[in-house]
């Protein structure tokens, strides 16, 4: 990759083995975390934020999570960790390990509502590689919220004709049942010329009292319909569209026997696309039909100073109609991982210490088997003001590429290459958690070596194509995150820092679309303050400098701000008004090289609830 790899090669950080960092073992349904912090999803002095309709919106504060939208949270989002890409992201809703065989683009799409989740969690390092699936990066896992009798009624509307309905029901109708469901339909013009979209979701959930345990059914779907100039091309000058369906069914049982807890689940999904690079005159060059069934289960052993979990998933996919995906091997595939963690404890004089160390196992029907160890210890200690943890851990978990690398052509607008396998991901992290009364500080220094990482990557001879591309990649980091409560205020601020060492293999290219699009650094700052109990306001700000690509238009710094007022109990008690302006500073950074970024826009929610 030539000019690539000079641009971007730097002297990496010595890690070694020495860090700190925070490693907790929380267990709750049922997740172990070991290198995991909570993941911010939303404003942390309002009960609920019922203004934001899609998932993907609660991830834009989080400061190791980089969505790079095409049009923003309601048209598509690559949800990236650490500086990975959008295939090495696992998504996961409590416990229960989602998958898009195709493309990694498309997996954010969760047809469910967020009235559903109180909020997520963030899984890297060895919790990822234990509990991920398919992910090498890192893994957002949705915790579903009580379930509690009532419901809320609202409508949005906003700048460039934006108008929105939603509405969610719940009920305790027999003790040990109860069940909810949610509406949402937006639709809107959009920040750009041909940005328009127009979205319907339904979707619900049930739970179910059942021996010792609980059975938890949910299901939704969702019909999308976006465009955005130079969506997946780069070419503004094309008017792109996405137009798909995606359905969810799955079902979890939670038991708990002896002080042992065990889950098993399983879902099955379906998404329909049909893509347009050009609106004008459409075509039927890409469009697809994909089935996901999948079956797993997790549990956590107590034992006396050994604690054991483990995790087990089966999932096989289908490619049922494609225009596009017919020049690979095969159009299915079955999947198997398997994990297994050992922890122990030991009182010291100075806290609690912690080893573990654990062995997976990665494999398909059409691809090697591999096995990632883990190993890592821990301590932590408490105070009547608060605690503190340290930690230093090894990693490796691995994935296979989708469909539209192994499938697509090997020439043209998506070129892709059948013959590249199973990409492998090595993580050393450490650093260190303290709280003190109302302030939280976590630091973490990290090096993660990917192995056959596939790309995509531009050459400016051939303009209107892209081509994968399998690359090895250093990437060193450091993250760092701080929250203040006090009184009726709260500060949050956030940073983090990446650098990355690329080796292409084969292919010369001038740019990067995703393994190098990244931000060397990002500072995240969020001010919020509740003003005579009844009004909150809350501003936040997103400034990055990005790494130098070739296909980018614009600057490589963006400050983005946006601005949220809230007001309980307004014009009667049991209303909500929501104001908010994404983009105040109508930043025009692309987050994608190429695409145009969203402008700024602006909306007020009205809720009711009872």
């Amino acid at each position: 990759m030539g000019g690539m790899n000079e641009a971007v090669r730097r002297k990496g950080l010595c890690l070694g083995g020495l860090g700190l960092g925070l490693a907790g073992v929380v267990w709750g349904d049922p997740v172990t975390e070991l290198s995991a912090f909570p993941v911010y999803a939303g404003a942390v002095l309002v009960e609920e934020d019922l203004s934001r309709g899609q998932l993907s919106d609660h991830m834009e504060r989080e400061v190791r999570v980089d969505m790079q939208t095409r049009g923003g949270a309601r048209y598509q989002s690559d949800i990236t960790i650490r500086g990975g890409i959008f295939e090495g992201t696992g998504l996961m809703v409590g416990g229960l390990a989602l998958f898009d065989p195709q493309t990694g683009h498309y997996f954010s799409e969760i047809p469910l509502d967020p009235v559903f989740f109180s909020g997520a969690r963030l899984l890297t390092g060895v919790n990822n590689a234990v509990h991920g699936f398919n992910s090498t990066a890192g893994s957002i896992d949705w915790n579903w919220a009580p379930l509690r009798s009532g419901g809320h009624a609202g409508i949005t509307v906003g700048t460039d004709r934006h108008l929105g309905y939603q509405a969610s029901w719940g009920g305790m109708p027999t003790a040990g049942v109860g069940w909810q469901v949610a509406v949402l339909r937006e639709k809107g013009d959009g920040s750009l010329d041909f940005g328009d979209f127009d979205l319907k979701r339904v979707s619900g959930r049930a739970e179910l009292a059942m021996g010792v345990g609980t059975l938890r059914v949910f299901g939704g779907h969702v019909e999308k319909f976006y465009g955005w100039p130079g969506m997946y091309t780069g070419n503004p000058g094309l008017h792109e569209t996405e137009d798909y369906q995606v359905s969810l069914v799955g079902a979890q049982y939670l038991f708990r026997v002896d002080g042992q807890v065990h889950q098993i689940g399983g879902f099955w999904r379906r998404l329909d696309d049909d893509y347009e690079f050009r609106r004008e005159t459409p075509n039927r060059f890409f469009e697809h039909l994909t089935e996901v069934w999948s079956v797993q289960g997790d549990g956590l052993i107590n034992g006396e100073g050994l604690d054991l979990v483990y995790r087990w998933a089966y999932l096989q996919d289908k490619v049922r109609r494609s225009t596009s995906l017919v020049h690979g091997n095969f159009m299915g595939r079955e999947y198997f991982e398997a994990a297994v963690l050992g922890q122990g404890r030991v009182a010291t004089p100075w806290g609690e210490l912690m080893p573990y160390a654990g062995i997976g196992l990665d494999t398909t029907n059409k691809d090697e088997t591999v096995g990632t160890p883990q190993a890592g210890i821990r301590m932590t200690g408490t105070s009547d003001r608060g605690g503190w943890e340290v930690y230093t851990e090894y990693s490796e978990s691995s994935q296979v590429p989708g469909y539209t690398v192994l499938n697509s052509s090997p020439t043209g607008l998506f070129g892709g290459n059948r013959d590249l396998g199973r990409e492998r991901a090595s993580m050393v992290e450490a650093g260190i958690f303290v709280q003190h009364r109302a302030l939280s500080l976590k630091t973490v220094l990290f090096q993660r070596r990917d192995e056959d990482l596939v790309d995509w990557v531009y050459d400016s001879s051939t303009p209107g194509t892209r081509q994968a591309a399998a690359v090895d990649i250093t990437v060193n980091g450091l993250e760092s995150w701080l929250r203040w409560e006090f009184k009726e205020s709260a500060l949050e601020w956030g940073y983090a820092y990446l650098e990355k060492s690329p080796r292409y293999q084969s292919v010369s290219g001038d740019a990067s679309f995703y393994a190098l699009n990244f931000a060397r650094h990002r500072f995240l700052i969020s001010a919020e303050r509740r003003f005579l109990k009844r009004l909150t306001a809350r501003l936040e700000t997103d400034y990055r400098e990005q790494e130098e690509n070739a296909l980018r238009q614009g600057g490589r710094t963006a400050l983005k701000v946006n601005m949220q007022v809230f007001l309980a109990d307004f014009p009667a008690q049991g209303w909500r008004l929501t104001v908010r302006v994404d983009n105040l500073t109508d930043e025009d950074f692309q987050p994608v090289p190429g695409t145009p970024g969203p402008g700024r826009a602006g909306s007020a929610t009205i809720s009711y609830l009872w």
